[in-house]
């Protein structure tokens, strides 16, 4: 048997089969290993299973020593045991050391320290490799190729102040060093830089030493980060610092700040971090001499009329030199330019008398102390004047109202000031311009400006100015005036005054309107479809009154109307019939209005109102409708409030919608009602002083009536009639009007006597008296007032024509309001399909549904893509007579949009059966540019 290592971890085996196998073939062996030297054996193999006469035991630990016997094994069992042999395992080397440390000590000396590997490799540690890099671990050389010693410290010594140096060490056995250990480094202290070299100073000039060194040979091991100067006024006996650190590593520097021929001593010293080095050698200089610096405290003061004192402070430096006299200078421009007064005056004497001037002349003076070297600068500027005189008068004296009751002054100060400082302004005012009083004797400041408060809306005031200095008040400026005014508040008073009655009178026709429908079917009138065609050209006629801005104007006419007349029944009203179709009515009123003798407002003016209604039977008894009322109202007013009068003119337009609901108890003329309102426009205030103020305005109405005839006898009748309705008027208000809101109530009861004569042919005259009493509570409508009135009608039921007119006046009032009015009444009632008057209105916006529409708003020639949006507002109107035995129906046509397009058209439409009609017509097409185009169309309709 032979045991041989190979490796660190392996033992490899030999042996020689046994001569004799027992009489049976050797089918394996045992190996038994033993590592108490052949005390004890334990079996490593218990069969090898094979005739192999080699066998490995691996892995062991390196260094380790087994020893081994071997023993053949046939179908009998394991014969004797071989010879024992042992082997050892090579050594490994060792692992690597752990937790290395750097620690410097000093400015030469870095102390290393680590923990010994854990593995040594099998065998003993006999010293250790110590490898140093000085580029950060990039490179490394070794220090110490072996210690010879197990001792974990080592010291690296002779190194120099501020050196870095990095390390590892690795352990070393007779197998050799293993792997390193991990890397730390130290550094060094470093310690105090050289004294800088070659220090020299030179003066630059009368306040300024430039110094200027070399840097030290050596900074200490750290970087020079900057010097410290210091400066000797004794010749190097004490120092002080002049910079503690420059922080810079520039090698100069400038000790300015200096008087003149002033000697200092310098030295530097380096500093790095460690601190300041040893100061360089010591230099001096000593700055340039020069002129003296200014005289100081001067003061000038006048004596009388023609002597100016002057009074002065010698230099606190004379500039190294002794101060030998003085330059006097005097400007006569506040300083722009100087002469000399005196050149030299040869003398120390610090003061100086300018005599033989003018009465109120104003002198600036300057001194300047003079030595060997020059003149130096001059001192403080010093004034004075003469005894004065008093001031011219100011100019451009401006007066401006900023408010009703405030009138500001602003004025510039006088060119000549009397030779003293104006320190007041005198104020004059006058009503007529003529006679004057002051206003403020004297204002105190010396401030241009003056604001006249306390004054009264409209009032004219004059204005003059005087300034005011020691010598007294001089002569007073031009005459300036100007007139308050309070655009807002007046605009706020006249819609106070006049607003509440238009309100008023506008609800109260409203309602009188609506009433007297329902009293006509309550009466069964028969004649009960009305068309407003009056009323319409009633309003065209007020386009021409004042305060109607453009005249007649076809978008005014037209505003606010989508409507078509009649719109159905057949106009007959049979007593106790079932509810019947839509019955359309109209009406206008004219009323003139005003207050002539108001406290604060005094007007006067007339409003126009327009109604019309469409109302139908929702059951025998009871009547429901909607009314549409436009009222138009032009004032002349007087504000009275102020010092003056202003004239001007109130305008208020209101649109509004009156639903209603009439209970009609069977009994003829007895009627009772409600109705509401809710209205929508806008007031103009337009004087002279304030312009034109505008405001949207609205209101809501809640109202209740009755009526009822009290007697009747052959052609006569005694109605009594009595409403009372509440309402809320807004005012939005703007930047020239402020809102408002009024509150008013109003109960009115009246008595009506009617007397009727029959005409021939069917014809009747309907003459009419009323009288009444009306209670108003609110705002604007307080208190009791008696109404007379009286009427005619004319009924021609032939014609189907109802004509009719009302006046009324209210005969007292408690307050000197006035007011009357005149009411007309068209009625037309067709009786039959395709007869009578008729009057469609249709406003529209946006793209029009049909083509052919549109060729009649915009024509043939150059019409625009069809499929383009035309996103404005335009409005048709139709207005045709039906001719009853005649199929055709003659009609007028006319359109008009924004942008000023227009057209006009005539023809004749022809009902040729009841699913089919027929058009021609000729037409006229107006555009904002190019020519007018006519043209004529032929247009059919089938209905089914």
């Amino acid at each position: 048997l032979d045991a041989m290592a190979n490796g660190s971890s392996r033992i490899d085996l030999s042996w020689t089969a046994p001569t004799y196998d027992g009489g049976s073939p050797v089918t394996g062996y045992r190996i038994e290993v033993s590592i108490t030297r052949g005390l004890t054996w334990l079996p490593l193999e218990q069969n090898t299973g094979s005739t192999l006469t080699s066998y490995s035991h691996m892995p062991l630990p390196a260094a380790t020593t087994r020893h081994y016997r071997v023993s053949a094994r046939n179908v009998v069992g394991a014969g004797v045991a071989s010879n024992v042999d042992d082997a050892t395992t090579d050594p490994e080397v060792p692992g690597a050391p752990t937790d290395l440390t750097a620690n410097a000590r000093g400015t030469s000396r870095i102390e290393l320290a680590w923990t010994a590997p854990s593995y040594t490799g099998g065998v003993p540690i006999t010293g250790y490799q110590i490898e140093v890099s000085e580029d950060g671990g990039s490179q490394w050389e070794v220090h110490e190729a072996n210690t010879s010693s197990t001792s974990t410290k080592y010291t690296h010594t002779s190194l120099d102040p501020a050196s870095t140096r990095h390390y590892r060490v690795s352990a070393i056995n007779v197998a050799g060093p293993g792997d390193p250990s991990n890397v730390d480094h130290a550094t060094t202290d470093a310690t105090t830089p050289d004294a800088p070299t070659d220090l020299a100073a030179a003066a630059n000039g009368t306040s300024r030493i430039d110094l200027v060194w070399t840097a030290p040979a050596y900074d200490g091991g750290a970087a020079v980060t900057g010097y410290r100067i210091e400066v000797s006024v004794d010749r190097g006996l004490v120092w002080r610092n002049l910079v503690e650190n420059t922080n810079s590593t520039d090698t100069d520097y400038a000790h300015t700040g200096l008087s003149p021929a002033t000697t200092r001593h310098y030295r530097v010293s380096a500093i790095n971090r460690v601190g300041p080095g040893d100061p360089s050698n010591v230099e001096q200089a000593t700055t340039d001499a020069t002129v003296p610096n200014a005289p100081a405290r001067l003061s000038a003061t006048a004596k009388g009329h023609s002597q100016i004192d002057l009074d002065w402070a010698a230099p606190d430096l004379d500039g190294g030199s002794a101060v030998t006299g003085y330059r006097i200078e005097v400007s006569e421009n506040e300083g722009s330019t100087w002469t000399n007064l005196v050149a030299n005056t040869g003398s120390t004497t610090t003061a100086y008398s300018h005599t033989d001037l003018a009465p109120a002349t104003t002198r600036h003076y300057r001194v300047s102390a003079i030595n060997a070297i020059g003149t130096g600068n001059p001192s403080n500027m010093a004034n004075a004047t003469t005894d004065a005189i008093a001031p011219n008068p100011p100019t451009n004296l401006v007066a401006t109202a900023t408010a009703p009751t405030r009138i500001d002054l602003i004025w510039s100060a006088p060119a000549y000031d009397g030779g003293a400082p104006i320190t007041s302004y005198r104020i004059e005012v006058s009503l007529d311009g003529i006679n004057w009083t002051d206003l403020q004797r004297s204002t105190g400041v010396s401030l241009t400006s003056y604001a006249h408060i306390g004054l009264r809306p409209g009032s004219t005031r004059h204005y003059r100015v005087s300034a005011i200095n020691v010598a007294g008040t001089g002569l007073p400026s031009g005459v300036a005036s100007a007139s308050t005014d309070d655009p807002v508040e007046r605009a706020g008073r006249v819609n106070e005054a006049v607003l509440p009655h238009f309100a008023a009178a506008m609800t109260t026709s409203t309602l009188s309107a609506i009433a007297g429908r329902i009293e006509s079917v309550a009466s069964r009138n028969p004649l009960r479809s009305q068309l407003g065609a009056a009323g319409l050209l009633s309003q065209a006629g007020n386009m021409g009154l004042r305060g109607s801005a453009g005249g007649l104007n076809m978008a005014r006419l037209f505003d606010g109307k989508s409507f078509a007349l009649p719109l159905g029944g057949d106009g007959q009203d049979q007593e106790g019939s079932t509810p019947a179709g839509f019955t359309t009515w109209g009406s206008a009123e004219y009323t003139s209005m005003g207050e002539p003798t108001g406290e604060e407002i005094e007007w006067e003016g007339d409003m126009l109102s327009i109604h019309v209604g469409a109302d139908m039977r929702v059951h025998r008894d009871f009547l429901a409708g909607v009314a549409g009322t436009r009222s138009s109202g032009n004032y002349d007013f007087t504000d009275v409030t102020g010092e003056r009068e202003v004239e001007g003119t109130y305008e208020a337009r209101m649109t509004s919608l009156n639903p209603y609901l009439a209970w009609l108890p069977g009994r003829k003329g007895v009627s009772l009602w409600a109705a509401g309102s809710f209205g929508w426009g806008e007031v103009a205030v337009d004087d002279q002083p304030g312009g034109r103020r505008a405001s949207d305005a609205s209101s809501k109405t809640g109202a209740v009536g009755g009526s009822r005839i009290m007697l009747s006898s052959g052609a006569s009748a005694l109605r009594l009639r009595a409403e009372g309705w509440l309402s809320r008027v807004e005012v939005d208000g703007d930047e020239g009007m402020d809102s408002l809101t009024l509150e008013m109530q109003r109960l009115r009861l009246a008595v009506e006597w009617s007397q009727v004569h029959q005409l021939p042919g069917g014809q009747e005259v309907n003459f009419l008296l009323e009288g009444g009493l009306r209670y108003g509570d609110g705002d604007g409508t307080e208190g009791t007032g008696m109404e007379f009135g009286g009427g005619l009608r004319f009924v021609s039921a032939t014609q189907a024509l109802t004509v009719e007119g009302h006046g009324r006046l209210l005969a007292s009032s408690p307050s000197d309001y006035e007011e009357w009015g005149i009411r007309g009444l068209i009625q037309i009632d067709p009786q039959a399909v395709n007869r009578g008057l008729s009057l469609k209105i249709v406003p529209a916006w946006g793209q029009s549904a049909s083509g052919v529409q549109q060729l009649w708003e915009q024509g043939v020639s150059d019409r625009p893509d069809m499929s383009h949006a035309r996103q404005r507002g335009r409005v048709n109107t139709r207005v045709e007579y039906g001719l009853g035995e005649f199929n055709g129906t003659p009609y007028g046509r006319f359109y008009l949009a924004d942008g000023g397009a227009r057209a006009f058209g005539t023809g004749m439409r022809y009902e040729l059966t009841r699913v089919l009609d027929l058009r021609v017509e000729g037409t006229r097409t107006e555009g904002a540019d190019g020519p007018a185009r006519h043209g004529l169309a032929m247009r059919g309709r089938w209905v089914f």
